[in-house]
């Protein structure tokens, strides 16, 4: 299904770009730059047109905000999202933006819900908009609604990330994985899937018109503006292909998959799934029997997930959090997941003499201060 609907998403593009280079729209900008304006001032201008939507803001301000909202929020969203189609090593410290984004690509979708929204209340209440408004444009819309819906509500139930990632990643290298039967991540999935293969016979696949925008330029530089633009998303759209390459000169064709029977074994369950995808509830419950209902049994605490799961370095010892061949790095780290339960807990087994919460971490320094508090109480 996805490798259908991107084809049919690639193609259109393509023919659209083609369409633009061979009968460029007749429309102009408002301001055509003369012979005397230098070509930083130019540039700066077309750069304006492109990423801040220079000319809505002075024509429609309602139509750029909404638009403003619409299109940032989307990037954000899509920024989010690359940790399924991306390795950690394939990008290196690069990997730390993809962290970075993941909690803003999550306001991001609402941002992209409220200017959806709010093009769809223009054109249903103002009356000139609606005339012109078709069925196509009421379904676009409303696709743009239900999709970040559905993710929203997939990420409330807590799907298995890791294995998504394994899928979009097995796309890449012709060996499928399968997909968590949960419905509401296969709704989202498919949702995109229709909208990808929508896009290229709707209004909304303006993208190819950026060649357009190049006729600002004078007859000598139209050409280098557009071979410029075609060159951009020419090597956007290679960016998978050179991922795809690197990851198979390194590993191959073939990867072994993670083999979770043990941890079912160990957690007396028969799905390996189970505490994959729920263990943060699980820590949450604990979390509150241990913490609001003082209910401090062995059973309870962090420190015997970090007894049992505790991986040796080099030296024999076992690793902190820092160190990549920790358990709880291993997934987290690649899925752009971070971990705060080790700012306040040790990230490694604690000496059998030591109190677990003597052990040093993040706030360590904290501590002096913390028993002075506890004394005078």
């Amino acid at each position: 299904m996805f490798y259908v609907a991107a084809t049919i998403l690639l193609i259109g593009l393509a023919a659209r770009i083609l369409q633009f280079l061979r009968d460029p729209s007749p429309l102009r900008q408002s301001h055509q730059p003369n012979s005397e304006e230098r070509r930083a001032v130019t540039a700066a201008r077309f750069a304006a047109d492109l990423t801040l939507f220079r000319n809505t803001f002075f024509t429609d301000r309602i139509q750029w905000i909404f638009s403003a909202f619409f299109h940032f929020g989307l990037l954000l969203v899509v920024v989010r999202h690359l940790r399924y189609a991306i390795e950690p090593n394939w990008v290196g410290p690069l990997w730390k933006l993809i962290i970075l984004a993941q909690p803003l690509g999550l306001y991001g979708g609402l941002v992209m819900m409220a200017g959806t929204a709010g093009f769809w209340a223009r054109r249903l209440l103002a009356k000139e908009i609606r005339q012109t408004t078709t069925l196509t444009d009421h379904y676009m819309l409303g696709l743009f609604l239900l999709i970040p819906l559905a993710g929203y509500v997939n990420n409330i139930v807590h799907t298995d990330v890791i294995a998504v990632k394994e899928f979009f990643l097995g796309l890449v290298r012709l060996k499928w994985s399968n997909l968590p039967a949960d419905s509401m991540l296969l709704t989202h999935l498919w949702l995109v899937a229709v909208l990808m293969v929508s896009l290229p016979f709707s209004q909304l696949l303006h993208l190819a018109g950026v060649f357009d925008k190049a006729q600002q330029f004078d007859e000598g530089r139209r050409g280098k503006a557009r071979l410029a633009v075609a060159g951009a998303l020419a090597v956007l759209m290679l960016i998978p292909a050179a991922f795809a390459t690197g990851q198979v000169a390194q590993e191959g064709w073939t990867r072994p998959q993670p083999n979770f029977a043990k941890l079912a074994r160990a957690h007396k369950n028969d799905d390996p799934t189970v505490m994959i995808r729920n263990h943060p509830n699980f820590l949450m419950n604990v979390r509150s029997i241990a913490v609001y209902k003082g209910v401090r049994a062995d059973i309870n605490k962090i420190e015997k997930c970090v007894d049992c799961h505790a991986v040796k370095g080099a030296d024999g010892e076992p690793v902190d959090i820092e160190n990549p061949k920790h358990f709880c790095v291993g997934c987290h780290y690649r899925a752009a997941v971070s971990i705060d339960c080790f700012e306040c807990h040790n990230s490694k087994p604690a000496n059998k003499d030591d109190a677990a919460l003597d052990a040093p971490t993040k706030f360590a320094v904290l501590a002096p201060r913390s028993n002075q508090g506890s004394s005078v109480r």
